[in-house]
């Protein structure tokens, strides 16, 4: 898997902030100043439900939007006063998508934040502690970085930083964490959220029509349509096959039979649903698995 390295602004906000979206006061501040955009790059890390939307400056490399999920590295700027030359956090399983308007964001719509990959919120990770020297450490002692915001790493390189990483981590569970990211970089291990949509807001907004005047709803004639990108686990066909069978067409939850007849297998048809979630390190076996119709699968999922 290819690794770049991005650098960006630091996040002035003091201890990573890089979790949190900007008030207007602080877009604002930053943004006379920076260099760069400002507050885009401030949010890398954000989890929008197992999600991360993640920021690329301009001009960076076109061999980023191959298609091809890459890892990416990011360190400041060390022409920065304050927070410059560390390495903050590293991403993987990230694929670029474009540029793309950050939406759903409440009052601060009107910042008017964009956005260019998504990755796993269960590949990406800050450091406990950002290592400092981030320049010498990705270039070397005669590297050249060349011109725009990004890097892609040698073969070379690509071990030596990702153990130097290492020294920035403290906590165990951010340890663990970097082991599956780098087995997964290393082409390891499969990894990856089961039901990872670019557009996760639906639900919410949802909920404020809901509590809102629908008198005079019409809807779209000529709905537009938009891109939706999943990421998902390779699993065992075997294990669903086995659940199913055993199941016998009758749901686990409810002792009902399946609503009807699936053209795939010839049973009643139910759904295979992990107790234990993939995303949540759930096993992919016979043992975390159970058959349930449509109803009882959804109540499991938005049920409470």
């Amino acid at each position: 898997m290819d690794i770049f390295v991005v650098r960006l602004n630091p996040d002035t906000r003091g201890n990573l902030p890089y979790t949190k979206y900007p008030t207007v006061e602080e877009y604002n501040s930053i943004h006379v100043s920076s260099p760069m955009n400002g507050f885009h790059e401030a949010i890398n890390f954000k989890s929008e439900e197992g999600v991360i939307r993640g920021y690329l400056p301009p001009r960076h490399l076109i061999s980023m939007r191959s298609g091809k999920p890459f890892a990416l590295i990011t360190i400041t700027a060390s022409t920065a006063r304050n927070g410059g030359d560390l390495i903050v956090g590293i991403q993987a399983g990230c694929k670029y998508v474009g540029e793309k308007p950050r939406i759903g964001l409440g009052n601060i719509k009107e910042l008017r934040l964009i956005w260019h990959y998504l990755c796993p919120e269960s590949l990406s990770l800050l450091l406990d502690k950002p290592i400092p020297n981030a320049r010498r450490i990705v270039l070397g002692n005669n590297g050249n970085w060349g011109r725009g915001p990004t890097f892609k790493l040698d073969k070379d390189s690509k071990e030596k930083i990702l153990d130097k990483i290492k020294s920035g981590l403290i906590v165990e569970k951010s340890k663990i964490k970097y082991k599956k990211i780098k087995d997964y970089i290393n082409e390891k291990l499969v990894y990856a959220p089961e039901e990872l949509e670019i557009e996760s807001s639906f639900d919410d907004d949802i909920k404020r029509a809901i509590a809102s005047e629908l008198d005079n709803v019409k809807g779209n004639l000529a709905p537009s349509q938009k891109e939706v990108i999943s990421f998902q686990y390779e699993r065992d066909p075997r294990v669903a096959a086995f659940v199913l069978k055993k199941a016998n067409g009758i749901c686990f939850g409810c002792k009902n039979k399946g609503p009807f007849i699936s053209k795939v297998t010839g049973l009643p048809y139910l759904e295979v649903h992990h107790v234990k979630m993939l995303k949540d390190g759930g096993e992919d076996t016979v043992d975390n698995t159970v058959a349930l119709c449509p109803n009882c699968h959804r109540k499991r999922h938005y049920g409470q």
